[in-house]
């Protein structure tokens, strides 16, 4: 789910599951009206490998640039294609972390994967839930298939709960010959599964993130989200398995959440005011000795 500011331009991107050529965008309305259809441009990027190292590969003169941290098609004209992500590019010398899907030879080419657009602010004057951003990509096969993105025009922008930052310093403390060797973009991939989690369990519980009032007392659950993802990709404290750490955070994460929304209140009209009747408050349970 995208969280786009009322009134205000967003700037849009998507990598595709499958190698795009061009596409179109149509932002609706949750009435499903057409509000705007920006111009879709491709990353053109455009790289033949010229050498091949170790978890590394310098390419050659091209199209386009190489930028840490984006999405690309890597190709192998033998073998076929993978998404590709690059950890970190000094000149020509691109690095990955990653095992590929394809074998990396001087015959492979690097293409651009990412579609960006800009919705205009006239388009997001009004204050809603369920937009959607409707991607229409023509595939380098010749297919042409859709995505579907729901969005939110807000007041303000959803904090994050939990930050690329903040998981790399904790790893660093709970797990430091890992957490060095692992590049930016791997924190920014576990701090946004991290964070999709919480939002998940949010809008499970019927509410809408954007709207939650104090919206950094959402940190702690995002911090046992974090763990989640930690765990899943083998990161473990000592003295647990995997399946009862993963189970132990999962309840935190319940928890925490409950804790944290029951501490502020929830506008539930969306009119950017605090009233009394919005503040969620603690459960209480009531024990009867017999």
């Amino acid at each position: 789910m995208r969280f786009l500011q009322q009134s205000q331009a967003a700037a849009v991107e998507m990598s595709p599951l499958r190698r795009p050529v061009s596409a179109t965008l149509a932002f609706v309305s949750p009435a499903g009206v057409s509000l705007s259809s920006p111009a879709v441009t491709l990353d053109p990027a455009s790289r033949t490998i010229a050498s091949v190292g170790d978890f590394s590969f310098t390419v050659a003169a091209g199209a386009g640039s190489i930028v840490a941290g984006r999405s690309y098609w890597l190709v192998n004209p033998n073998e076929g294609a993978t998404r590709f992500r690059p950890s970190s590019v000094v000149g020509n010398v691109v690095s990955y972390q990653d095992s590929l899907a394809v074998t990396l030879t001087t015959s492979c080419v690097l293409y651009g994967a990412t579609l960006s657009a800009t919705i205009p602010s006239t388009a997001v004057s009004q204050l809603g839930q369920w937009y959607q951003l409707l991607w229409q990509v023509t595939t380098v096969e010749g297919d042409v298939v859709k995505y579907l993105e729901p969005a939110c025009v807000c007041r303000s922008i959803f904090t994050a709960p939990m930050t690329s930052d903040v998981a790399a310093r904790h790893a660093g403390y709970a797990f430091p010959g890992v957490a060095v060797s692992k590049r930016a973009e791997y924190w920014e991939g576990v701090a946004d599964r991290a964070s999709r989690r919480v939002i998940q369990r949010i809008l499970a519980s019927g509410r809408m993130p954007y709207l939650v009032g104090d919206q950094s007392l959402l940190q702690d659950a995002g911090m046992a989200a974090m763990r989640i993802e930690l765990a899943r990709d083998g990161l473990i404290p000592p003295g647990f398995d995997g399946t009862t750490f993963i189970d132990r955070m999962e309840q935190e994460l319940k928890d925490q959440l409950e804790f944290s929304l029951a501490g502020t209140w929830h506008d539930d009209n969306d009119d950017g005011k605090v009233d009394v009747a919005e503040f969620v408050g603690p459960k209480t349970i009531r024990l009867n000795r017999t």
